[in-house]
């Protein structure tokens, strides 16, 4: 009875030290999942952070962040949307000047008007090109809105090569299953042979 004893406490400890190892496992894979996951995301924050913008704390932008996007992305709106009505602003000027004659007028509007739209132009472009270099402003939402994004991009890929792994390893399958198949088929000739020998008398 003390044997028996014995070999069942062996075997409940030999049990328990099996089940505590693979509760180890388990825990050593969620931790190092763990960890992975949070390496991702900081590379993919990074990777946003580095992509050409300026991220501005909380839900929403700003109305000077939001018309610096809108100059950057459509200077040559504002530039139309400028120069137009300053060439006008400059042709009724000098149409209140009665001693000029009308080509007098149309020539000093084309020079003040050609270095008013000139000079708003350079503006623009400066501008623009210091948003360019810069990046535009985007919300902390945006920027956490991308990064899941591109989580949820690796994910599918991931289960996508997941799939294509499945589907190969199941066409392997057939196709060994075939072969086996068709090597364990006999010959039909070799078979029509001996039948034919057997009928003759």
């Amino acid at each position: 009875k003390q044997q028996k004893q014995e070999q069942s406490d062996d075997s409940s400890s030999g049990r328990s030290s099996n089940t505590g190892n693979g509760n180890n496992t388990l825990k050593r894979k969620a931790s190092a999942k763990g960890v992975t996951d949070r390496h991702l995301h900081a590379l993919y924050k990074r990777s946003v952070e580095e992509s050409g913008v300026r991220i501005v704390p909380g839900d929403t932008l700003g109305a000077h962040h939001m018309a610096a996007n809108f100059f950057q992305e459509h200077p040559f709106k504002i530039l139309t949307a400028a120069g137009i009505p300053t060439i006008l602003y400059i042709f009724n000027g000098r149409n209140d000047q009665k001693h000029l004659q009308l080509q007098s007028k149309i020539m000093h509007t084309r020079v003040f008007g050609q270095f008013a739209v000139i000079s708003m132009l350079l503006a623009l472009m400066g501008f623009k090109s210091h948003m360019d270099s810069m990046g535009k402003y985007i919300t902390q939402s945006e920027a956490d809105l991308r990064v899941e994004e591109m989580k949820a991009m690796r994910e599918d890929l991931l289960r996508r090569i997941e799939f294509e792994k499945k589907m190969k390893a199941r066409r392997d399958a057939m196709l060994r299953r075939s072969k086996e198949e068709v090597a364990v088929v006999p010959d039909v000739t070799a078979v029509v042979e001996v039948a034919k020998e057997e009928v003759k008398p």
